[in-house]
């Protein structure tokens, strides 16, 4: 009995240890397992900011977003370099930061903001905006060309110098709105431009009449009454005026038609109604947008003043019989003096 509880005791002993031996390899290989995950674990890739295209060429072209201008401009400017042995390029956006110091001149559509944006970090860079509007005016290195045709007043001083250089005895007149603003200026610039080529204006030849110096002026109250436009016509008439410029806002073709029953020259704004129908027609004040921008560029490259603001106003569809050669020479160099502000088109 004592042998056999000695035995039993003994048997007891190694089934309690037995647990725990085996348990061991089990936990070292969690523990390993637990190891390997962590050392897979990876920092994010952080991706790099890609490098700045910079701009270098002589002339670059700033499309801006909508302008009609773009295409025409780029394939104006293309050809122009090309013939100049000049580089281009053109972008539809561009940073101050990626314009080097070899670009000349930048020709943009963008808007005024901008283009002023742009002028406020690089003052150095020659800016030339194409039919811009808002531009702040008196910007250092920022030259404006428009397609308006000038300003009203250039219209008018140039009509008034046409008129008087190419109309016998300087019998010219000009009809413009009564009681208004533009009316006013309009009148006042075309004296100044008329009396800029003859000085007192006085005629040699009969008939003369009771105020000897011309030009004469007439006011019409209400452009869309005829008997209204006729009167102030009529006055002008009665003065042995025989030239005369129609303020465009009040043209019509009943009235460019009533001045050419009666022989009256005239001189046209572009788009100006009643045009079709006028008699005698010296020439037409309009615009030529693209060739005033390679005028322009022209102009910087040599290192010339172009002014502020350059407007694209010149004389077309010229009357051979009415402007001589040598009077279109004389006319041309008032005009570009007027347009570079060597001229004043007011009184």
């Amino acid at each position: 009995m004592l042998i056999f509880l000695i035995l039993v005791l003994l048997v007891s002993a190694c089934n309690q240890q037995q647990p725990a031996a085996t348990l061991s390899p089990l936990n070292t290989e969690a523990s390993a397992t637990e190891e390997t995950v962590v050392a897979v674990v990876t920092e994010p890739v952080v991706p790099t900011e890609p490098a700045k295209v910079l701009v270098s060429s002589d002339i670059v072209f700033w499309a801006g977003v909508g302008s009609g201008h773009n295409e025409t401009l780029a394939e104006r400017l293309t050809a122009f370099t090309q013939s100049n042995n000049l580089t281009f390029e053109k972008h539809e956006s561009i940073t101050a930061e990626q314009v080097t110091p070899s670009v000349k001149i930048l020709v943009t559509t963008a808007d005024a903001a901008q283009i002023e944006s742009m002028n406020q970090q690089l003052p150095d860079l020659k800016i030339l905006a194409v039919d811009v509007s808002g531009l702040t005016p008196g910007l250092l290195n920022v030259h404006a060309i428009n397609s308006e045709g000038g300003t009203a007043e250039q219209r008018a001083f140039l009509a008034g110098y046409a008129l008087a250089l190419t109309t016998p005895d300087y019998r010219v007149g000009v009809l413009t709105l009564g009681s208004d603003d533009l009316g006013n200026r309009t009148r006042d610039s075309f004296v100044v431009g008329v009396r800029y080529y003859c000085g007192l204006c006085k005629p040699q030849y009969p008939p003369f009449v009771s105020q000897p110096y011309y030009p004469f002026t007439a006011e019409v109250p209400n452009p869309a009454d005829p008997n209204s436009w006729q009167t102030a016509a009529d006055s002008l008439l009665g003065l042995g005026v025989t030239a005369i410029f129609v303020q465009p806002e009040i043209s019509s073709p009943d009235l460019m038609t009533y001045l050419a029953s009666r022989s009256i020259t005239v001189i046209g704004v572009e788009g100006q109604a009643g045009l079709e129908v006028a008699g005698r027609v010296v020439g037409v004040l309009g615009s030529d947008l693209y060739t005033s921008v390679e005028t322009a560029v022209s102009g910087l490259l040599a290192g010339e003043d172009i002014g502020a603001s350059t407007g694209s106003l010149e004389l077309k569809q010229v009357n051979p019989e009415l402007m001589s050669d040598g009077k279109r020479i004389l006319f041309e160099r008032i005009r570009e003096e007027l347009l570079n502000g060597l001229i004043k088109d007011r009184p």
